[in-house]
Parts: C-alpha cells; structure tokens; sequence
C-alpha cells in the first residue's frame, strides 16, 4: 500500500541520479519527508525559482537558462507533448488527446519545471520550437518546458488501467460523439458495469496518480527528475487535495524511487505502454 502522505516517518535518503525515463504510477511518499540537495525558493507569484545542483548549474551556464516551476494548463499542451515525444518510447507517451483531458479537469494536480531561454540554443531541444514567451515584455525569449509532472486523482491506492484512461463522454476522446448517445465500447461502460473505480480523474478520489515524471532527455541524470519531484511534494503538501501518491516504474528505476522513500509493492496489474511496471 503507498504510505500515507502526512505520516510521520524518517528523513530519506538521498539520491544521486535521476532515471532516463521516468514514468510513474504507483507508490507514495510522505510529503514533508522529500530531502535532497536543490533547494525551492518561493518568490513573490506563485511560481519557484529553482537552485540546482553544480551539475545542471553548469548546464545553465551553457544555455543561458533560467529554471522556475509552475502548474501547467491548456496553453502548456504543445510543450508537453514535445516534452514526452523527446524524452519517452512512442507506446509509453501521453496521447495529445489525453493531454488535453487531464490539463482541463485537473490542471492543478500537474507541475513544470520551465526555463527561460534568451537565444536560440546551437541544435534547438524539440520543446523549444513550441515555446511561447514568456509575457509580453520579452517577447523575443522562450518559456521552454525543461520537465513536467502530470497526475490526476484515483479512488483507489494504487494506478489502475481506469485512473490512466479518460471517458469516452470527454470531447478530446477519440470515439467522442456528440451527435449521438450511442458510442462505442471502451474501457469507461467496461469498468462501470463492474462497478469498479472511475475512468480517468475522480475529484472524490484520495490517491494522487502521477502518470507521468518526464525530463527532457538533453538534461537527465542531472537531478532535475528529484528536483521537479520535489517540489511537486511541497506543493501538495498541505493542500489537502490527497492523502497518497501512487505511480508506476520500470524493475530498473525501482532503486532510484525506493531511495526517495517509495515502496515496491511488487508487480502491477496495469496493461499500458505494455505492461511490466513495478506497483510502487
């Protein structure tokens, strides 16, 4: 079972890289006990500036950027996308449609690590392309997506193949038909004639599910994958949105998610991207 976020617990220990691929689904980890070396200022907005580790600080030096978190939205789809066409295996992203179903139900529930970027890098990262600027005053930088958190909430502890779909009833599903009430069948009439948990996001749900921890692939096994998860935690901290988090990994990043505090609850039932994850 995921460990409920507002228990008491040790300090974790710390992790030194972050994985190449990192999608995640189920396991939890306490809130206040997230540690490691980068250090989230708040600012004035409700955005964070970042401090990264020497690595990555050496990274911004090269590329001019400048890293902050904020929660994303629909203006953010195209930089997710790109995000996940970079960094993840075609059958492992986020489809553009389901993107669009999770940025407009539970935006708040997701989380950028941004940059902002003033020239033109030599071999521009695919998220560059579609980025926007920033404001209005620079309308000549980029707001480039760096790493992203995306989740909803479930019912159940644990990710499920339901709490990863989204309903047939939403516009952006691929068998949506508004001119009809007779649709297609889909995993959404298949789990509600079991009774089992809601397809897609349940705002009465407690289990927050990541599905996905992604990291622009020019920039992994830096620490930015810790450092958005990180911040991410503070976020949820307190908000009383959840009581766990639930993801789902991959046997060889098991490691990286135990030593940040994550259970490895053994092999998932959950059939996507081919199935195989670790219950965390």
């Amino acid at each position: 079972m995921p460990r409920d976020l507002f228990s008491t617990s040790a300090e974790l220990p710390d992790s030194t890289a972050s994985p190449t691929n990192q999608v995640l689904e189920t396991g939890s980890i306490p809130f206040q006990t997230v540690h490691n070396q980068f250090i989230i200022h708040r600012s004035a907005s409700e955005d964070r500036e970042v401090q990264l580790s020497r690595s990555m600080r050496n990274a911004e030096d090269e590329n001019n950027l400048h890293p902050y978190v904020q929660t994303l939205s629909l203006s953010d789809l195209d930089s997710c996308v790109a995000l996940e066409e970079d960094a993840f295996p075609e059958h492992e992203r986020c489809s553009r449609e389901k993107f669009i179903y999770r940025l407009t139900t539970c935006p708040e529930l997701s989380l950028g690590l941004f940059s902002t970027v003033s020239s033109e890098p030599a071999q521009p990262w695919r998220p560059y392309n579609v980025a926007h600027a920033p404001d209005s005053y620079t309308p000549t930088h980029r707001a480039v997506l760096l790493a992203h958190v995306i989740a909803t909430k479930t019912n159940t502890p644990h990710v499920t193949d339901a709490s990863i779909d989204f309903p047939i009833s939403f516009p952006s599903h691929p068998d949506y038909d508004c001119n009809t009430s007779i649709r297609s069948p889909s995993t959404e009439e298949s789990f509600a004639a079991s009774g089992r948990s809601l397809v897609g996001h349940d705002e009465s749900g407690r289990t927050l599910a990541i599905h996905s921890l992604c990291v622009l692939s020019k920039f992994q096994r830096r620490g930015l994958g810790k450092t958005i998860l990180k911040s991410y935690m503070q976020r949820m901290d307190g908000s009383g949105l959840a009581d766990r988090v639930a993801l789902l990994a991959h046997d060889e990043l098991v490691p990286w998610y135990t030593a940040l505090g994550f259970n490895d609850n053994g092999q998932s039932a959950v059939t996507v991207g081919g199935g195989g994850w670790r219950e965390m």
